[in-house]
Order: structure tokens, then C-alpha cells, then sequence
């Protein structure tokens, strides 16, 4: 079997200026947030393939808000389906290896709790990537009492359930102008 080991760093995939394709390919996010009023947990499962013929192992780099109103993640997991994933902690966010088989999709688990100072969130999306992905989807858990919600991404709907309310987006060949901000 054919066998090729490429490193490379990405800011949250292969996100690449250049024209030039590249074979790891981030296409779709599912993304839970939940809001308290002093912190946000945010749950994401990412999609990747790659589109050689060859394994790779790629060093990927996720970004967190780190700023006067989001402080460090106090918890962070990160897995795959099977198994935990080893990553390494940097100012502002977390960097690891994913390994994919050729013409493989691999996805990846992100889990993270950061305390929040104000009444505002962010989840960053205009560093993770310059292409438009296949499909991006986004629930945002708040408490009852948040009330006039502001989402930079309008929600395609809204349900009360129980003691919550549920904002719901869903985006097909995405491209972000900018970061998912949440204010309240």
C-alpha cells in the first residue's frame, strides 16, 4: 500500500490561500451551544476526508475566543468515535495529529467550558476556514430568562422546550463573513 506521511499546520484545516487543491478537506460542523450566564459549552463534531490516495497525518489547530470577556477553557475534551485524542494546550487554543486513511472521512469531537464575564459569546468561525464548507449546523441552548437574544447568523427557527430556548441554524455551502456572536 502506498504510503506518504504529510505534516502540515492549519488553522482548523487545510485552509489554504492558494488555488492549489488540498487533499484534507474540513466539509461540515455540527455545532451545540449552550449559554449560562456565566459561561458557554460548546460541543462541535467535525468532519474531515481526505481526497488522496495516500495516509496523512495532519497537525490541526483550533482556535478559542480568548479576551477581557472569554477566559481559557476550563475543560476541554477532545475525541474521535473510538478513543480520546492527545492535544497540546497554546495561548489560544489547542493543536493535534489526526491520521486519515486513504480516501477516508474522519471526524473529530471538540468540547470545550469557558467562563464568560459579559452578557456576550463568540464561537469563532472566520479563522477556521476560507473555503465554503458543505454544511454547517448550529443549535444554541439559552435559559428562558435571556431574553432579547442577539445572533449575528440569523436563526432559521426558534422552539421553547422546557425550561430552555433553542435556537436553530443551519447553513449549505457556508462561508462566513465573520464569527458567530451571541449577546444578550
Amino acid at each position: 500500500m502506498k504510503k506518504m506521511i504529510l505534516l502540515t499546520s492549519f488553522i482548523f484545516l487545510l485552509i489554504s490561500d492558494s488555488s492549489a487543491e488540498t487533499p484534507i478537506r474540513f466539509f461540515k460542523e455540527e455545532i451545540i451551544i449552550e449559554l449560562s450566564e456565566n459561561s458557554i459549552y460548546v460541543r462541535g463534531l467535525y468532519f474531515f476526508d481526505n481526497r488522496s490516495n495516500f495516509e496523512i497525518d495532519a497537525t490541526i489547530v483550533y482556535p478559542f475566543p480568548v479576551d477581557t470577556n472569554h477566559l481559557y477553557p476550563d475543560k476541554i475534551e477532545l475525541f474521535d468515535p473510538k478513543h480520546p485524542i492527545d492535544f497540546v494546550k497554546m495561548n489560544e487554543g489547542i493543536e493535534w495529529t489526526l491520521h486519515f486513511e486513504p480516501i477516508a472521512v474522519e471526524t473529530v469531537v471538540v468540547e470545550y467550558k469557558q467562563i464568560i464575564k459579559e452578557e456576550s459569546a463568540t464561537y469563532i468561525l472566520e479563522k477556521l476556514w476560507k473555503e465554503k464548507i458543505d454544511k454547517a449546523m448550529f443549535t444554541i441552548e439559552t435559559p428562558l430568562d435571556f431574553k432579547e437574544l442577539n445572533l449575528s447568523i440569523k436563526p432559521d427557527s426558534v422552539k421553547t422546550e422546557e425550561n430552555k430556548q433553542v435556537y436553530y441554524i443551519t447553513k449549505r455551502y457556508f462561508l462566513p463573513k465573520g464569527d458567530l456572536k451571541i449577546t444578550w
